[in-house]
């Protein structure tokens, strides 16, 4: 995998890099983020946000006017080059590989999700979350990280059902099946604090179940 696994400190790559942003709106964005993470949306005032960026409460609200406009400044960046990213490398990585069997590819890709959600749950819960209220970060997210699945996920999906590996079904169909049950059950577990460990096993049973060749 990618030598960054960490979606926070990328947020903060992303932050650093960026020219357009001023040094103390980039401290308020990177204290936003953190406060989001650790306790909420809801629950963090841009009191405790100007508190621990080390700056005025009005240099907050000098280029955000409200803190709904904060926390979607926090989002862009992670809507147009940091996700984005994570699924290249992930796709590249993991999903094109010379997979046998429907099982091999399939417990590669669930065990790497797993360890890719425990490194980044509390940033994923104010992702997530977002994303599934807000049709405007789903219609930006969409054609960003489509196409990579579309280029990396679908030619192995193509050779496994060439081996006789996986139902035949339409590639999107299936794509769906399995994206749709990762985010799922990334999303119980982050809400939830269930047991990854303990849910892999099952996801990967329901999955490869699912998926087999009738």
């Amino acid at each position: 995998m990618a030598q960054e696994t960490n979606m926070q400190a990328a947020f903060e790559n992303v932050m650093a890099a960026s020219g357009n942003i001023p040094p103390k709106q980039k401290l308020v964005l990177a204290a936003s983020l953190e406060l989001f993470a650790e306790q909420g949306f809801a629950n963090t005032t841009t009191k405790e946000i100007a508190s621990r960026a080390g700056v005025a409460e009005g240099t907050v609200y000098k280029r955000y006017k409200t803190k709904d406009a904060l926390l979607a400044a926090v989002l862009a960046p992670y809507v147009t080059e940091v996700v984005p990213a994570f699924v290249q490398d992930f796709a590249k990585q993991v999903v094109n590989q010379p997979y046998m069997t429907l099982h091999e590819m399939l417990t590669t890709v669930v065990t790497d999700r797993i360890a890719f959600i425990k490194s980044n749950r509390a940033v994923l819960q104010v992702l997530i979350t977002e994303i599934l209220v807000r049709s405007d970060l789903r219609k930006q997210l969409t054609p960003r990280v489509l196409p990579l699945l579309q280029k990396n996920l679908y030619a192995v999906l193509d050779r496994l059902k060439a081996n006789g590996e996986l139902v035949d079904w339409p590639n999107d169909r299936i794509a769906q099946f399995m994206i749709g049950t990762m985010l799922t059950e990334m999303a119980r577990s982050i809400f939830t604090d269930e047991d990854l460990d303990q849910a892999g096993p099952v996801l990967l049973a329901f999955l490869e179940k699912g998926l087999a060749p009738k």
